[in-house]
């Protein structure tokens, strides 16, 4: 008789930006569309991943810099797994048998969802925010998401463990809105994530944190 495969009983949740990818895609768009406000607009990202500035407030500026269209966002989703860092195509491969796996980012699904696709990470477990178009231009995101106010993260972790328990929960990112998931549920255990981005006040509050996507897995498989 086949024996069922059994349900996994961990959890890895994972930021997207400077961590499942090396890039900052918001900032990344802007230096490709409008080279000029780069050096304003990747200011305004680190002051708000290093907790300086709310991530609401820094939505907000970087969209105030930004004249995208629709052919932008295409020519970035057909590039952007080039961007996945190294190790995690097979990392993430090694982690299913045990985790269920999430992605939660104050970034873009569309441009989200095909690294997702490569990583074998279902759509329904990916968390970010919505372009709203008019027309072929970006005219702007959808307010109404959870994931573009300030406090997003640990909102939507307090909505996937009410469907789910789970002995073991993993929040690994860059970022200080990562590092708020941990501090508003303590049985998250949070993993600085610092290959692409080491932050001195995530370095500094992080009880654990990871320069190569090898060590971080070790960790999350003993």
């Amino acid at each position: 008789m086949l024996m069922k495969p059994h349900a996994p009983t961990k959890c890895a949740i994972f930021d997207f930006d400077s961590t499942l990818v090396s890039i900052e895609t918001l900032d990344f768009l802007i230096g490709k569309t409008a080279k000029e406000n780069q050096q304003e607009v990747e200011k305004i990202t680190n002051m708000a991943m290093s907790g300086k500035l709310t991530f609401a407030d820094s939505l907000r500026l970087r969209f105030a810099h930004i004249k995208l269209k629709k052919s932008d966002i295409d020519d970035l989703k057909n590039e952007i797994c080039n961007y996945i860092t190294d190790g995690f195509i097979s990392g993430i491969s090694q982690l299913k048998s045990e985790f269920d796996i999430y992605i939660i980012s104050g970034g873009f699904l569309e441009i989200i969802n095909p690294v997702a696709e490569k990583l074998g990470i279902a759509k329904e477990n990916c968390f970010a925010n919505n372009f709203i178009y008019e027309g072929l231009k970006i005219v702007g995101f959808d307010q109404s998401n959870i994931m573009s106010q300030n406090g997003g993260k640990p909102k939507i972790v307090a909505q996937i463990l009410t469907k789910k328990s789970y002995d073991k929960i993993f929040m690994i990112g860059d970022g200080y809105t990562d590092l708020e998931v941990s501090k508003a549920n303590p049985d998250v255990t949070f993993c600085g994530f610092g290959e692409h981005a080491a932050r001195e006040v995530v370095i500094k509050e992080a009880p654990n944190f990871f320069y190569n996507v090898g060590d971080l897995i070790k960790f999350l498989c003993a």
